[in-house]
């Protein structure tokens, strides 16, 4: 980890992708988190340390919410 900590509604991009990801599409999810995605932060987690990021399509509809580690994101650099 870089020791970067980001806060809520962070912009940030996906570096990496360690751990696999399953997403089913459903009702939130069209698709699974590729690497380079933008992203926002919505919520922060302590215990373990993590993000729970939500990614937008240019409709504005979620294309994916899901968790990651500290590891896999970085601040996107608009």
């Amino acid at each position: 980890m870089s020791g970067q900590a980001f806060e809520q509604y962070d912009v940030v991009r996906v570096k990496a992708l360690r751990k696999p990801v399953h997403v089913e599409p459903d009702g939130i999810n069209r698709r699974a988190p590729r690497v380079g995605d933008v992203a926002a932060i919505l919520e922060v987690y302590d215990d373990p340390p993590g993000y729970e990021l939500e990614c937008s399509g240019t409709d504005g509809i979620t294309e994916w919410l899901c968790a990651f580690s500290p590891g896999d994101i970085e601040l996107d650099k608009i």
